[in-house]
Parts: C-alpha cells; sequence; structure tokens
C-alpha cells in the first residue's frame, strides 16, 4: 500500500462518508479546541509561523525537505513558488525571522548562503510536529480500524514517515487543497488568524446546535488579545466574509455555506490521516522516488 495508491481514492465520496460519520463534529470540535490551545502554548515566533497559512506553509515546507535532507533556501524557495505556496521573497521573510530566533540555521562554507544545507531547529520541528498530531489523532477517533496506528506518528522515525506520507499525497494531488475549490474557507485561510478565530468561534457555539457552524457569542477583546491582530481587524474579517452577519453586538450567525464549507475541509483533513495511518500500518517508508511525476 502506497500514497500514491491512497491518493487515487481520495474522492467527494469519500469525505462525504467521513462527514457522515456519527462522530464527525464532536472529531472536528475536539481538532479545532486542541488547535486554539496549541496556539495560546506557543512562544510569540511561533504564533507568528502558524496564524498565517503562507508562512506556515513555507515551515512546513522546510521541515519536509528538513527531514530529507535536501534543506537549502534555494531548494525551499523554489519548492514554494512552483507549489504556489508563497512569493521567493515571502520565504526569504521567514527565512530571515527563524535565522534571528535560532530556528533555521545555514551550515558555514563556501559559496553562495541559499545553496548551503539549513537545518531546522527543535523549537520548530516540535511546534510544527505537535500541530500536525493533533488532526492525526482527532482523524483516528472515526477509524476505530485503524486504532493501532495512533502511536506510529508519535516516534521519531514514525513521524518523519508520517510527514513524508502526507507530502508525497498532497504532492500528488495538489488539487485537494486548492484554494479555487473552497472560497469560503480560503477567505479566512488568506487573512492573518483567519482560521484561528473561526476554530475559537467554532467552540463558542451551543452543543445542541444542528450545524457545525451556526452562531455563536463573540468578545472582540478577547479575540484580539488571543491572537494579536486589532478588533478593527476582526471586524473587518467578519464582515467581509460575506458569511458571517452580526445579531447583536456580542453575537454573529454563520452561513450553512460556511459550515458546509468547513465540514468539507475537515473531512478532506481526516480523510487525508486516514490513508496516512494505513500506509504507516503497511510498512511504507519514504523512498526519493515516491515523488516521481508528482503534480503531473
Amino acid at each position: 500500500m502506497t500514497p500514491a495508491t491512497l491518493s487515487r481514492l481520495m474522492t467527494e465520496e469519500s469525505f462525504a462518508a467521513v462527514r457522515a460519520h456519527p462522530g464527525f463534529r464532536g472529531a472536528v470540535e475536539r481538532a479545532t479546541a486542541e488547535s486554539v490551545s496549541h496556539f495560546q502554548q506557543l512562544a510569540p515566533t511561533y504564533q507568528w509561523i502558524t496564524k498565517d497559512l503562507g508562512r506556515a506553509s513555507i515551515c512546513v515546507t522546510a521541515l519536509t525537505l528538513h527531514l530529507m535532507g535536501g534543506l537549502t533556501v534555494q531548494a525551499l524557495t523554489a519548492g514554494c513558488v512552483e507549489g504556489k505556496l508563497s512569493s521567493a521573497g515571502r520565504v526569504q521573510q521567514v527565512v530571515r525571522r527563524c535565522q534571528d530566533v535560532g530556528e533555521m540555521m545555514v551550515e558555514p562554507g563556501a559559496g553562495m548562503w541559499t545553496r548551503r544545507p539549513m537545518r531546522l531547529g527543535d523549537g520548530l520541528v516540535r511546534a510544527l510536529r505537535l500541530r500536525a498530531l493533533i488532526d492525526y489523532k482527532a482523524a483516528l477517533a472515526l477509524a476505530p480500524e485503524l486504532a493501532d496506528a495512533a502511536e506510529l506518528a508519535d516516534t521519531d522515525d514514525g513521524f518523519i514517515d508520517y510527514l513524508l506520507c502526507i507530502s508525497t499525497m498532497l504532492a500528488l494531488r495538489r488539487d485537494l487543497f486548492s484554494f479555487e475549490n473552497a472560497p469560503p474557507i480560503s477567505f479566512f485561510l488568506e487573512r492573518e488568524a483567519g482560521m484561528s478565530i473561526l476554530f475559537d468561534l467554532i467552540g463558542a457555539q451551543s452543543a445542541d446546535r444542528e450545524r457545525l457552524l451556526e452562531a455563536a457569542r463573540i468578545s472582540r477583546y478577547a479575540l484580539s488579545r488571543r491572537y494579536g491582530v486589532s478588533r478593527a481587524h476582526i471586524n473587518k474579517l467578519l464582515a467581509e466574509s460575506g458569511h458571517i452577519a452580526f445579531i447583536a453586538s456580542d453575537r454573529v450567525v454563520f452561513s450553512e455555506t460556511l459550515s458546509s464549507a468547513m465540514e468539507r475541509h475537515f473531512s478532506l483533513v481526516f480523510h487525508l490521516n486516514h490513508c496516512a495511518a494505513q500506509v504507516l500500518r503497511s510498512g511504507w517508508r519514504f523512498q526519493p522516488d515516491s515523488l516521481r511525476g508528482a503534480g503531473a
């Protein structure tokens, strides 16, 4: 069983089956609550990285290359630009910030510094690893037949295989997280702390609601302090999304479209992790030619 084999089985029908699981909403609530808690425990530099999709994607790409033994600034920039994750200038910004705090270190030597081997610091690796495992463990709660895979990604070697498996599947199926396929979600993903705030509001809803996203109480002051953005930014984010309306100064309602889009997003994330668990259980190990033909 390989990532390539399972990546072809990731279809709208398979995502719908995940959404139909009676424990789906509970798994989403677990994943979002733990993501919020994880963010709050991070140091400021790691918060700066993770509350923006572009910066987070750059660092996950860096981690993938780091684990493969091929991380350089040049390789990171090429990977992010080719994958349409970020501009070259933004990669440089993230690298410089991480260098300032000792989380990206270029090896000394001759030649251009962008071509010399670079490695990630333990703190950044740990932060990215813990965040990834939140979704993995929430996903496994929906698949008791994969329960024995829970520990497979918890070890150092197991996590390497897990992340490279995920990376291989996403390289083969770049359509899965295409912004064009999920406009309501992409609006939040593309804005500072957008998804973090949305995750926070999921947990601020009534337990007996009918939809995943229905209505929530909101404190702009609390969100502003928690995510390091202004209250004006929060108002603008919610007002311009097109899918959230204020029914009182401290209460918002979400559109059915946004609720459905968030369900699809998590059904995809969970199914991707189910596939990774199956691959890990099969004994698969990453091989350099696993990515051959990716994106074709």
